[in-house]
């Protein structure tokens, strides 16, 4: 997978949660869904600040839109 589709207004909850807590960095990981099981695939969220190296803080995944749910195309 190389991208997903999320809900804006999840991200923005989430990133004021990161600015809230400090954080100056962000990494994404991308985690495949399983559609027999009706889990779709998400973000995985981790905080990162350059003053404290070895803080590494985990948010809530961010579930992508289901593709019945998105009526567009992407690229």
């Amino acid at each position: 997978m190389d991208s997903i589709v999320l809900r804006v207004s999840e991200l923005k909850k989430l990133a004021g949660e990161l600015s809230k807590d400090g954080m100056q960095y962000v990494q994404v990981a991308l985690l495949e869904g399983d559609v027999g099981e009706g889990l779709p695939p998400s973000a995985a969220i981790t905080g990162l600040r350059s003053d404290r190296p070895f803080e590494l803080i985990n948010y809530d995944e961010l579930d992508g839109v289901p593709e019945t749910e998105a009526n567009f195309e992407l690229m």
